[in-house]
């Protein structure tokens, strides 16, 4: 066996956590300090005074968590070390349910069934039930979330029902019955989904404290890994399984998975639950410069219920972080694509560089700008935008009304329908090929007595956009989206969000001067790229905070730090939400290793032309100056568009020094001629194959030549 040098491999609170004595321990581990490190050292020490390895149960989140961090301690010791029983709360309860579920009626052989089981379950008991006329049927996913989300909290189903705010006005018996019947197939065939796992592990503990002594005197140390993130269940099972050698590893600083039923106050009231616990901190940060610690110290000092910690680096040198106060959104976009474009060129790679922003629709305005300027990225915790299916079901309207030759558009928008299948949709779009205007193409659109009703507001609705000339984009999405959002529930899942980020498309098009641009950036980029391909090579990363926990880069950006998008408007109804929120910034600043920019724009364009004014998140508010300085925007590189909704008049600078006769190549159209002089940063284009075209110059990709 390998001899480890703690003294040497670790720092002082590390080997404290490590060399613990036997009983409760709570080890605070902040931000980059060697969690993972020091739970690894902590079982290797374990093996080395002669604990047999199979006694010991690490407990972690994730079965690759587990599997990395005893790789690592066999690396140190030896193969015995194999022996270790690392795993997750629901495999650990699957062990114990297959050889101990009979006590409470749980029959030979078990099945565990995953989400996508459950959801077929589920769609299949929704399908053969006989509902009466009118009933508002369930959805299978909004079913199965409300159901893991009440028992992840305690709480029964039908219980838990009838207290949700969001009930209001609904009935929930349709829902009772589905849960009923969901239970009694699962139960029948012997089925278990994940949340039974540990509902039933927990039945069983509390209905044979037998076997609770059992396996509590096996395990002689239990250690858990990101115990913040614990819910109630996985709290009380290691409630249950301490035999009094038990040690938690977390940072109620990190606490901010509510929303998947994590209960913060499980890591602050750990003490009360095993009296004499030890309370370990660690606080030395191995990943951040210290003008970062400071802001992330300053942040998280205004918690209201919190451990006292201060993370101190070794790199006590660095730039401080930056808040950028930006004029508008497209400026946020462009500070950021510069600065990157700054770092990229100075030789930093763009996989050390990542841009943070609170839900995925944030990000929206800035892939468009990364696309045009060929910036590759890769997208967590959130589809890039034209990939969702709604936004493609929104373009799709769009494109056909654009182009009435583009079959693929409207197949898919007549496939949307109750009642049109492929077979249908072809011969409808065959009829129309062959109709010379709009007046007879919506004709022989309705010309179908069966459907006539159906398509009929189809048809009023293309009415409206047979002349793309004469309205916005904004106003031709708007059209559009009126008669899409009655269809959005039938077909998706998530409707509100799928609403939200229908919403940001609508918004970003108010950018755009024709429909032909629009459909240019939006679709045409991205129409040819293999579905599901992942970008390759160096790659900037675009994520949601709660995507980013555990993950670091030595340049981070988090946008839209204004109030409403972060914190988000919802949380603000909720003092405990408003808090988790803070929690999530801190994560996100302390993603940061060397350079840290904080961005908001004051103001916000709507859809209709006007403007809303943004408040700085109430976070950063109270941070003083000298940790994070302001910065603005320089007035020259505010974009022409939005500087005019400021300054009053109109000037040529920012033009690209494009003019009257200039010769261009843009990437869709080929080769042109400048007819016009640019005003207002559109010009008209004359194209050898595509005829005159009036294009934005700061979306139409135009370079001389």
């Amino acid at each position: 066996m390998k001899k480890i040098d703690y003294e040497k491999d670790l720092n002082p609170a590390q080997r404290e956590a490590v060399f613990s004595a036997e009983g409760p321990t709570l080890v605070i581990a902040g931000a980059g300090s060697g969690k993972t490190r020091t739970l690894v050292y902590r079982v290797a020490y374990l093996v080395e005074q002669g604990v047999p390895p199979e006694r010991i149960l690490l407990l972690t989140f994730t079965r690759k968590a587990a599997q990395e961090m005893l790789s690592r301690v066999e690396t140190m010791l030896d193969r015995s070390c194999r022996e270790v029983a690392g795993g997750t709360f629901h495999s650990l309860a699957y062990r114990i349910l297959r050889q101990y579920g009979g006590a409470i009626g749980l029959k030979s052989p078990l099945t565990v069934i995953d989400r996508k089981d459950s959801e077929e379950l589920a769609a299949k008991i929704i399908k053969a039930r006989k509902w009466e006329k009118g009933t508002e049927v369930p959805d299978k996913k909004e079913f199965l979330d409300l159901l893991s989300r009440l028992i992840n909290r305690g709480r029964t189903f039908e219980e838990g029902l009838e207290g949700l705010p969001h009930w209001e006005g609904k009935s929930p018996e349709p829902w009772k019955i589905l849960y009923r019947e969901y239970e009694r197939v699962k139960q029948e065939r012997g089925l278990l989904d994940y949340d039974d796992l540990l509902s039933l592990c927990l039945r069983l503990f509390r209905q044979e404290p037998e076997i609770v002594k059992r396996l509590s005197s096996y395990y002689q140390y239990i250690l858990v890994d990101e115990y913040q993130d614990t819910n109630l269940l996985q709290a009380e099972m290691v409630r249950y399984l301490a035999g009094g050698n038990i040690m938690v590893v977390g940072d109620d600083s990190q606490s901010i998975y509510a929303f998947r039923g994590a209960h913060f106050k499980n890591i602050l009231h750990f003490p009360r639950l095993f009296p004499g616990t030890r309370v370990i901190k660690l606080e030395e940060n191995f990943r951040s410069t210290q003008p970062i610690l400071d802001l992330a110290n300053r942040l998280i000092s205004h918690s209201r219920e919190k451990y006292s910690k201060c993370l101190y680096s070794r790199f006590r040198g660095g730039e401080r972080p930056w808040l950028v106060e930006l004029p508008f959104e497209e400026s946020q976009s462009r500070f950021v694509l510069q600065t990157i474009r700054e770092y990229y060129s100075a030789g930093l790679p763009l996989r050390d560089m990542a841009v943070l922003f609170r839900a995925g629709h944030h990000s929206f305005n800035l892939e468009v700008f990364l696309q045009k300027e060929n910036i590759p990225f890769r997208k967590y915790g959130g589809r890039r935008f034209v990939e969702g299916a709604h936004i493609k079901d929104l373009l799709s309207f769009l494109r056909a009304a654009y182009n009435p030759r583009d079959v693929l558009a409207w197949e898919r928008l007549l496939m949307l329908h109750d009642g049109l299948g492929p077979k249908r949709a072809e011969e409808i779009i065959q009829r129309m090929h062959h109709c010379p205007d709009w007046e007879t193409r919506l004709a022989s659109l309705t010309d179908y007595p069966r459907m006539k009703d159906r398509l009929q507001p189809l048809a009023a609705l293309f009415q409206g956009l047979t002349d793309l000339s004469a309205v916005t984009p904004t106003q031709a999405l708007e059209l559009i989206w009126g008669y899409y959002q009655d269809l959005l529930p039938r077909l998706h899942d998530e409707p509100q969000r799928r609403q939200k980020e229908i919403e940001e498309i609508l918004r970003l098009s108010y950018n755009y001067s024709d429909v032909e641009s629009l459909l240019a950036d939006l679709s045409l980029e991205l129409q040819d790229r293999p579905e599901g391909e992942e970008t390759k090579g160096d790659h900037l990363t675009l994520s949601t905070v709660h995507s980013a926990k555990g993950l670091e880069w030595r340049v981070v950006f988090v946008i839209w730090l204004a109030e409403g998008r972060f914190p988000s408007g919802q949380s603000l109804a909720d003092p405990e939400e408003t808090e988790e929120e803070r929690r999530l910034l801190y994560v996100a600043v302390t993603r940061a290793k060397e350079r840290l920019f904080l961005t908001y724009p004051r103001s916000l364009s709507y859809r209709d032309g006007g403007w809303q004014k943004n408040d700085l998140c109430r976070f950063l508010l109270p941070i003083p100056e000298e940790l994070l300085p302001r910065k603005s925007w320089p007035v020259s590189e505010i974009p022409v568009k939005q500087a005019e909704a400021v300054v009053s008049g109109y000037t040529q600078e920012g033009d690209d020094g494009f003019s009257k006769g200039t010769r261009v190549f843009h990437p869709i159209f080929g080769n042109g001629v400048i007819e016009e002089a640019p005003r207002e940063r559109k010009v008209r284009v004359l194209f050898k194959r595509y005829g005159s075209k009036v294009l934005h110059l700061d979306y139409a990709r135009l370079q001389k030549g």
